[in-house]
């Protein structure tokens, strides 16, 4: 065949020719349907009000590029399904998770074997902390031995995980699942003990809380046995005005963005790869107001043991560190030559090494 006959390279470009001729001969209506469709993408939120719904609009408003880059953001379920989302449902690009959920979906085999070859991370986001409105009287998750306590909805990473962080610290209640607004008509009235919200603060439901309904957060110790998963965490009067007056300490899990880990040669990639350098060009944005305060506290750089980063976002990591390292670099040597001019080349890189040694080690 005539096609044999060619090179691969010449094969590859022909067929990029003929790509891009067929692309301008299309009807103007299919061109705009197709660049609309190439520069769009589709990322699994929360559900209406909840903080993640709040995290992913902001993400939509910072990245917005016209024409070039636009994410819609999507009403989500919960940081299970939004795995599954992202695997199995079409055009779902990207999904807020929690790293729990990941180990746990990754252990389990729920959604098929080898799921860290098919889920991939961008990058490490907020801290998720545990907090427990409970009636007055509580004071440590221990006081709700025996009490009604509410898990948040089925489905929830509440209710998936919450009720074995409770087992493992030795305390039995009696389970309720329900929507947060539901509960909070139920605490107040008394027919529950406590409801549960393991999610960044503020919660809307919790936020609303007044001071003469007696309700208060209740402390969790860091305990060894649920240290490889979750971090200490605090719930401050910042993040709740009306209810904190000194800091309670808890336990967070960690949000997460995820990706599906897509061919590097598929449309689907190009696209993730160009939002991915777009949100970690312009992450000062998201630092400033009326952006969420939580964006603050985001290391962008932070590893998940176990896990892939999505190749265009390591890659861009990667390039970042190389420029920092050489801009740090160039200001120690200028450092150098100002305190003596008899320092040798040789030496002062010796020093920049011990010195950068001693900085990766946090001063």
């Amino acid at each position: 065949m005539k096609w044999a006959s060619l090179p691969l390279l010449a094969l590859v470009l022909s067929l990029s020719s003929w790509d891009r001729t067929v692309s301008q001969t299309l009807p103007p209506h299919e061109q705009i349907r197709q660049r609309v469709n190439d520069n769009v993408l589709f990322l699994m939120g929360g559900q209406p009000g909840a903080t993640f719904s709040q995290l992913a609009h902001d993400i939509s408003v910072v990245v917005e590029d016209g024409k070039n880059l636009r994410v819609l953001p999507v009403v989500g379920g919960a940081a299970v399904q939004n795995v599954e989302d992202v695997l199995y449902l079409r055009n779902i690009d990207m999904a807020l998770t929690t790293q729990e959920a990941m180990n746990y979906l990754k252990a389990t085999g729920e959604l098929g074997p080898h799921l860290e070859q098919q889920l991939t991370y961008i990058a490490t986001l907020f801290p998720n902390p545990l907090q427990i409105l409970a009636r007055e009287g509580a004071k440590t998750i221990t006081d709700l031995s025996g009490k009604k306590v509410n898990f948040n909805n089925k489905g929830s990473a509440t209710a998936q995980f919450v009720p074995k962080i409770f087992k493992t610290l030795g305390v039995d209640v009696q389970e309720f699942y329900m929507a947060q607004g539901d509960a909070m008509e139920k605490l107040q009235r008394g027919e529950i003990d406590a409801t549960i919200c393991s999610c960044p603060t503020p919660v809307p439901a919790f936020a609303n809380v007044k001071p003469e309904w007696d309700l208060r957060f209740v402390t969790v110790p860091y305990e060894k046995s649920i240290q490889a998963t979750y971090l200490p965490a605090s719930i401050s009067k910042e993040d709740y005005p009306a209810l904190v007056d000194k800091e309670v300490e808890t336990i967070a899990a960690i949000t997460v963005l995820v990706s599906y880990n897509w061919p590097k040669d598929s449309a689907r990639y190009k696209r993730t790869a160009k939002f991915v350098d777009a949100f970690f060009s312009k992450f000062d944005e998201f630092h400033k107001p009326p952006r969420h305060p939580l964006w603050k506290v985001v290391n962008l750089g932070a590893s998940i043991p176990g896990w892939t980063r999505f190749p265009a976002a390591e890659e861009w990591l990667k390039n970042w560190r190389a420029g920092q390292a050489k801009g740090q670099e160039a200001e120690f040597k200028q450092f150098m030559s100002g305190q003596t001019a008899n320092q040798s080349t040789e030496q002062t890189d010796q020093l920049f090494r011990e010195f950068m040694i001693w900085r990766s080690k946090g001063r």
